[in-house]
């Protein structure tokens, strides 16, 4: 909810959707959020994850380390089941298909790529997706760099800004600028 915060604290009207799996994070994520639509703006909180399938699937919960992922980390204190949505499943049951969205902040814990594979025709209307590409895909911590750049590139994305020291890129869909 650190995103909502900060665009509450500029006065800025805003629909907010946050996607949580984790379970202290959704109620971290629900006091951070506090009274969601006091500023003319629309809010809400969805606990599922998102991924390349509608499904449910194995969530490797790792609170204390801020690891928690679909795919297995290298440490973590339990696992419980998950219901996985597509993004594009998502947009269609929110009425987003067809609506331009400004920003899809994307941080999975090393599945990204997968999530963007299941909104492949969503993305299109999003204007500036910002990710998390850092090593922590997995028990290897690989970058996801690569696979989103790759992705977002073929899907008419271009990089507008990297930090280089938490590996975070914003991509930029050319198509609605």
């Amino acid at each position: 909810g650190d995103l909502w915060l900060y665009f509450k604290f500029l006065k800025n009207s805003i629909n907010y959707l946050a996607i949580e799996p984790g379970k202290d994070e959704l109620k971290t994520l629900k006091r951070n959020i506090k009274n969601l639509n006091q500023f003319n703006g629309k809010s809400k909180i969805y606990h599922f994850a998102l991924g390349d399938k509608n499904k449910e699937s194995v969530f490797f919960y790792s609170p204390e380390n801020a690891d928690s992922s679909i795919i297995k980390p290298t440490n973590f204190e339990s696992t419980y089941k998950v219901k996985v949505k597509t993004l594009e499943t998502f947009f269609n049951e929110e009425s987003l298909s067809n609506k331009r969205v400004k920003l899809l902040k994307l941080e999975a814990e090393g599945f990204e790529p997968e999530i963007l594979y299941g909104g492949e025709k969503a993305i299109k209307n999003i204007e500036y997706i910002a990710a998390d590409l850092g090593p922590e895909r997995g028990i290897q911590k690989l970058v996801t760099l690569p696979d989103v750049c790759n992705f977002l590139l073929k899907n008419n994305f271009k990089i507008k800004a990297i930090n280089e020291k938490r590996l975070t890129v914003l991509f930029e869909n050319v198509n609605l600028v």
